[in-house]
């Protein structure tokens, strides 16, 4: 998790600079980007099990849970970076450009500018993560591929029956979370320390061409894939289960649609609420911050016992999603609890509903913008876990099918399926939502 934590930081400012220098990078990786972040892990797996684990037959299936890692650690701290530099007043980088030489304009300006919100969500990525440790770890396609690790630990004794093991062992990563946010994430949200002056100018270096090197990864990786699909191209039944999939996920996609934009709904004002709380009492950000982390690290597999025991069907499945999606609204929006203007509505006694959408939206737009956004990704993610254990119809449901089978035309199909509509509400929503939060600062 740490070296997949250190890879996604790298990636998340190279990506994020070079969106935020070129329109036309911006117009593409923004949709690539929010499409990733919204296909479940289980859509990585296929890709991972064949680039790592065939080509690298020795370490190939830790490579290969390494990335699938990422892949739930890396698309919120991509969008905070991304939103740092988007939303970043004119004037600072204007008076960059007059005093300082593009190497120092880079250490000093762009690096710094995105750090408190990475500090903030390294303890999204890091629940987040620990919510797809079992998934990562215990690789099932068909068949099962099992690493060393708490998360296959936990699941191995929960596929035995041995519940008093499981939980041991959930507690054990719920408590690790806690000492690590005590510890660490806290002082580090807290003080948002700087980098040392020489570490920060050579890392301006990666900030300018890290962008190649991601490039270059990526164009290689597309290869190995292209070389598995020439090497097994499909035939006229795997065709026709593919096109029977594609038809089948568009029937089950709107059930779906409807809890995600619930839990989108619920987040949001999650995580106003959690920011009014912050702003009127500071210190209780430590409080929410811990609760969220620890509640969202929780896989849905060890909620379902307490919650399926009271409730059941749609509601069951709509408080299984939540954990893997409310953290990122709550925390990105609790990151912008220093910017609202408590002057401002204390001169002018501004309280109630006023308070609310004159002082506190506009505050925090950019933020609450980042946060739905992951938070929509989020909630597709956890889709594909909460819908089976509700045994709701739904894509997530569907997919999680396909995979256990071992039925590529349908998991494929179940992935392009929700890709479209990803796309689809990128180009509608959240880039329109990113352009009106840069107008507010």
């Amino acid at each position: 998790m740490a070296i997949a934590l250190l890879i996604t930081i790298a990636v998340a400012y190279a990506v994020a600079y070079a969106m935020h220098k070129s329109r036309r990078v911006e117009s593409f990786v923004l949709p690539v980007l929010d499409v990733l972040q919204s296909v479940p892990i289980l859509g990585f797996f296929p890709i991972a099990l064949y680039v790592f684990i065939y080509l690298f037959p020795v370490v190939g299936a830790e490579l290969a849970a390494i990335f699938l890692i990422f892949t739930s650690m890396a698309w919120n701290i991509i969008f905070s970076v991304y939103q740092s530099f988007k939303t970043m007043p004119s004037e600072y980088v204007d008076m960059a450009r007059i005093y300082l030489n593009e190497r120092l304009e880079l250490a000093h300006v762009y690096i710094p500018a995105a750090l408190r919100g990475i500090y903030y969500n390294i303890p999204v990525s890091w629940a987040n993560a620990f919510f797809f440790i079992t998934a990562s770890e215990v690789i099932t396609l068909g068949t099962e591929i099992r690493l060393f690790g708490i998360g296959s630990l936990v699941v191995e004794a929960f596929n035995a029956g041995d519940y008093a093991t499981a939980y041991i062992g959930i507690a054990a990563g719920a408590l690790a979370n806690s000492l690590l946010y005590l510890t660490l994430w806290r002082k580090l949200t807290r003080e948002v320390p700087q980098p040392p002056n020489s570490l920060a100018e050579s890392l301006s270096a990666w900030l300018k061409y890290g962008w190649y090197v991601v490039v270059a990864l990526t164009a290689l990786f597309i290869t190995a894939v292209g070389y598995y699909v020439a090497k097994a191209p499909p035939s006229l039944p795997q065709l026709g289960e593919f096109l029977r999939g594609a038809a089948e996920s568009a029937e089950a996609l709107p059930p779906s649609l409807l809890r995600v934009v619930a839990v989108l709904a619920i987040s949001g004002a999650a995580g106003l609420a959690a920011l009014y709380s912050v702003v009127k009492k500071p210190g209780w950000e430590t409080a929410i911050l811990l609760g969220t982390s620890l509640l969202s690290s929780i896989p849905a597999v060890f909620l379902y016992p307490l919650l399926g025991a009271v409730v059941k069907g749609e509601l069951l499945a709509i408080l299984l999603l939540m954990p893997g999606a409310l953290i990122y609204s709550v925390l990105n929006t609790i990151a912008a609890w220093r910017d609202v203007p408590q002057d401002l509505a204390r001169a002018y006694q501004i309280g109630g509903a006023a308070y609310f959408l004159h002082i506190l939206v506009p505050a925090s737009l950019p933020y609450l913008i980042t946060g739905m956004l992951t938070t929509w990704g989020g909630a597709w993610n956890a889709a594909i876990v909460a819908e089976p254990l509700a045994s709701v119809h739904g894509l997530g449901r569907y997919m999680a099918d396909a995979a256990d089978a071992g039925d590529m035309p349908r998991l494929l199909a179940s992935v392009i399926t929700m890709t479209a509509l990803v796309v689809a509400v990128n180009k509608f929503v959240w880039k329109r939502l990113y352009e009106e939060a840069a107008k507010w600062r």
